[in-house]
């Protein structure tokens, strides 16, 4: 017997199918359809972790009770192969949303940013200390140079400016010495639209792989990734800034606007890598290549102006 089987029949239920969810996943993923020991038949989702890629099942030992307002998680199995058994939240949130109309957009990132305000408030007490904390290194910077670059020795279309814009941005701004204005606070870490899902009302979040403590603007910067409105975008950076103010999250709007404006542009500089990396294993289209990076650059050269008072 397999993994899931043997984990299965030790809980009295019984496994009838096990389809793998294709993808780039920090292991094994598979929707499976069981007997539970009640008899109902039920879809889930089990997820087998690699050794170098656990980093989710930890996070779930420390902080199993506190997230499980935010993570439909069933049960954790710590021996090996660690594994998570979740509910079947059914498809993301990211699936139909560039096609809907700008009110339901709006409506849906203000659900999405009240998530993240509940999650951002939480206090942790000594928990918090068992955590990594985050801050901005070099790591992204690095990792989309060599991506912008590799783009631009293979397509005429890639232009050179992009890659000054990238280097004139970390520079300009001192963005690999930057800390962290904002309280440290639990955040997701990797809270865009494929790890969201609407269910029964409800939002809730898969993929705690890279949570951590840092300024709540980390979540924030990494949610709009799936946003291609500057617009919307300069929206949900207000509305949120709201949010925090009504919950009495202590940050002044100065530190506010400066975690945001760093933070945003070292996540759009590492959600470009990732886009570009995507299209090279062929998930993207060349001419969604395209439009993803002229409008990524377009926004860290805005960012970077307002920043820099320019």
């Amino acid at each position: 017997m397999t993994s899931p089987e043997l984990r299965l029949k030790e809980m009295n239920w019984q496994l009838l199918n096990k389809e793998p969810i294709t993808g780039v996943h920090a292991g094994s993923i598979y929707r499976i359809t069981v007997t539970t020991h009640d008899n109902n038949r039920s879809t889930y989702i089990y997820k087998e972790f690699v050794k170098e890629r656990n980093n989710e099942a930890d996070v779930y030992k420390k902080l199993q009770s506190t997230l499980k307002p935010f993570s439909k998680l069933i049960k954790l199995w710590d021996s090996s192969p660690q594994a998570i058994l979740m509910c079947d939240l059914h498809a993301p949130m990211k699936e139909g949303f560039i096609e809907l109309p700008l009110e339901n957009k709006k409506n849906l990132l203000k659900h999405i940013l009240k998530r993240l305000a509940d999650l951002h408030s939480l206090h942790l007490g000594k928990i918090a200390d068992d955590l990594p904390v985050h801050s901005i290194s070099s790591e992204w910077y690095e990792w989309g140079l060599d991506q912008m670059k590799r783009l631009c020795t293979r397509h005429k279309w890639a232009k050179p400016e992009w890659i000054q814009s990238l280097q004139h941005a970390y520079s300009k701004l001192g963005l690999h010495h930057y800390k962290i204005k904002s309280p440290l606070t639990l955040t997701h870490g990797d809270p865009h639209l494929e790890n969201l899902f609407l269910l029964d009302e409800g939002i809730w979040f898969i993929d705690w792989e890279w949570a951590a403590m840092a300024s709540p603007l980390r979540d924030i910067t990494i949610l709009l990734q799936d946003i291609y409105d500057p617009d919307l975008i300069q929206y949900s950076n207000k509305y949120y800034r709201d949010l925090l103010e009504a919950k009495g999250f202590p940050i002044s709007k100065e530190d506010y606007r400066n975690d945001f404006n760093h933070l945003y542009i070292d996540h759009t500089t590492m959600m470009l890598a990732w886009e570009i990396e995507k299209y090279y294993k062929g998930y993207v289209s060349e001419e969604r290549m395209k439009e993803i990076t002229t409008f990524k650059i377009r926004e860290i050269n805005r960012v970077a102006k307002e920043a820099l008072g320019e």
